[in-house]
C-alpha cells in the first residue's frame, strides 16, 4: 500500500502522477527513449518515454527476438476531476480574494466544500524563442483556497437538496482583504512561489486538488479513503504489476494517458494517434513491418484499467439486481453488451482462467438498466489498434467525489491480475 498511498499524495496534477511514474521506473532501472527520436530498444531491455508531460508509455522487451512480438498491454488515465483556474482569475466579493475556476470532468460538486485545495499543474515562462517556452511544473504543496458552505441557518432547504449553481457556489476563497487582489495578482503569487520574475510567466495550466491525506478506515482498516482513488488506484497497480511480472518472449507495455474525465480526444489522450505511433516505432525497431505488424497485434491483448462501481450499502437500487461489484470481494471485470466496455467473451474467459490459476478474487459487474456507468480508454483503444481488450479495476463507492472509498483487498487483487497478465 506504500506505492498507492505515495501516489495518491503526489498525484495532484497529470504531470505530476507522471513525474512519480517516471522516478519509480527509474528505481526499477528503466531507460528513458525519447519520442520525438529515432530509438532502437534492445531486446531484453526497460525502457520509458514521455512524448509530452502529462503522458507516458514504458515497456519491457521479451529476451526472444522475432517478426512476430506479441505484447501485453495495460492502459490507466492520469486526470480526475478538479478545478482548473481561469485565466485572468481575480474575482473579489465580501472583502474576499476568490479564484475565478472551471469545472473539469464530471465533478460530485457538494463535496468539494470545506476542502483544503492545493494549486499544481504547468507554468510556462518565456524561453530563448517564442516556439520555445520553458515547462515548469508547479505544486503548492499547501492549501492555499478553499470552497466555503453556507450554514444551515442561512439555506434551511439545504437538506431538501439544490442544484449547485457552479459559476456562484464553487468559487473558491483565496485569502481576506481583497486590497491587492487585482488583475495579476495571481501571477504575482506564482513568480514568488517560482522565484521568478512576474514578467517572465507568459501562461499556465493550473488546478485545484483536494490535499486531504489518504487514510485507512474500518474497524480492521480494510477500506481507503482518499481523493483521487479513480484512477491513480489503476495507475499505481499498474506500476507495481508491471515491473514485477516479465515475459520470456514479448513485450509487455503500460501507458498512462491524460483526459479521459473530458473524452480522451486530445493530442495526450487515448482516442489520437499516439499510441498507434509508439507500438508502431516499438516493433519496427525489431523489423516487424507490414503483414508481421498486424499479426503481433492479432496476437496481442490489452487491459483497460479504472475505476468500477461498487455496490453501494445505502443505494442497493442504483446497482444492478444479479451482476453487482461488492468491496472486499475482488477486481471487477466491468462488461456491457453495448460495447462501452473492451470486454468480450474471450477476454473474460483470459481474465478469470488467470484468477483461477493465481487464485485472484474477480467479479464480473454489468450497469443497471437504467442508470448509464460512465466511459473509459477500453473502446477507444481497441478502435485504434484492433485487438482483444478488457476494462476492469477496483470496486469504489463515491466515485468523482472530492474523496472516494474502496477496499484494500480489492487493490492487491488488481495488482496480482495484472501481474499474472504481464508474468503468463
Amino acid at each position: 500500500m506504500d506505492t498507492l498511498f505515495e501516489c495518491l499524495r503526489r498525484g495532484s496534477c497529470p504531470e505530476k502522477v507522471v513525474d512519480f511514474a517516471e522516478e519509480y521506473l527509474k528505481k526499477e532501472g528503466f531507460e528513458e527513449l525519447y519520442y520525438d527520436r529515432l530509438f532502437s530498444p534492445k531486446i531484453g531491455g526497460r525502457y520509458y518515454m514521455k512524448p509530452f508531460p502529462d503522458v507516458m508509455f514504458a515497456f519491457t522487451m521479451g529476451k526472444k527476438r522475432g517478426y512476430i512480438q506479441p505484447m501485453r498491454m495495460a492502459f490507466a488515465h492520469v486526470d480526475q476531476p478538479c478545478f482548473k483556474i481561469k485565466s485572468r482569475p481575480e474575482h473579489k466579493s465580501m472583502e474576499a480574494s476568490l479564484l475565478n475556476v472551471e469545472v473539469y470532468g464530471g465533478m460530485m460538486d457538494h463535496t468539494w466544500f470545506d476542502r483544503p485545495l492545493g494549486v499544481a499543474g504547468t507554468v510556462m515562462t518565456k524561453g530563448e524563442d517564442v516556439f520555445s517556452p520553458l515547462s515548469l511544473c508547479y505544486d503548492s504543496e499547501r492549501p492555499v483556497a478553499i470552497i466555503p458552505g453556507i450554514a444551515i441557518h442561512m439555506k434551511r432547504n439545504a437538506n431538501d437538496g439544490w442544484k449547485v449553481d457552479r459559476q456562484k457556489e464553487l468559487m473558491p476563497v483565496a485569502g481576506l482583504g481583497g486590497g491587492s487582489w487585482n488583475e495579476g495578482a495571481f501571477v504575482r503569487f506564482l513568480a514568488g512561489e517560482l522565484g521568478v520574475d512576474d514578467s517572465e510567466i507568459i501562461s499556465y495550466d493550473l488546478n485545484l486538488y483536494n490535499f486531504d491525506e489518504p487514510q485507512l478506515v474500518g474497524l480492521r482498516n480494510e477500506l481507503v479513503s482518499a481523493p483521487r482513488l479513480d484512477n491513480l488506484a489503476s495507475v499505481s497497480a499498474l506500476l507495481e504489476s508491471f515491473t514485477e511480472g516479465e515475459r520470456d518472449g514479448g513485450i509487455n507495455l503500460i501507458g498512462l494517458f491524460n483526459h479521459e474525465e473530458t473524452g480522451s480526444v486530445s493530442r495526450s489522450g487515448a482516442d489520437s494517434a499516439l499510441l498507434s505511433q509508439v507500438v508502431q516505432g516499438i516493433l519496427q525497431a525489431l523489423d516487424c513491418k507490414g503483414e508481421q505488424l498486424r499479426a503481433s497485434m492479432a496476437n496481442s491483448y490489452y487491459l483497460s484499467v479504472d475505476g468500477a462501481h461498487g455496490a453501494h450499502p445505502n443505494y442497493p437500487e442504483c446497482s444492478d439486481i444479479t451482476a453487482r461489484a461488492y468491496l472486499g470481494q475482488g477486481a471487477a471485470i466491468k462488461v456491457s453488451g453495448t460495447s462501452k466496455y473492451a470486454s468480450d467473451a474471450r477476454m473474460q474467459a483470459v481474465l478469470l482462467g488467470l484468477g483461477e490459476k493465481y487464485d485472484v478474487p474477480l467479479q464480473i459487474v454489468n450497469d443497471r438498466n437504467t442508470i448509464r456507468g460512465g466511459s473509459t480508454l477500453g473502446p477507444m483503444v481497441g478502435a485504434h489498434l484492433p485487438m482483444y481488450g478488457c476494462d476492469l479495476g477496483v470496486p469504489m463507492w463515491a466515485m468523482h467525489s472530492a474523496r472516494e472509498t474502496m477496499a484494500a483487498d480489492d487493490y492487491l487483487a488488481l495488482c496480482q491480475i495484472i501481474t499474472a497478465f504481464f508474468v503468463e
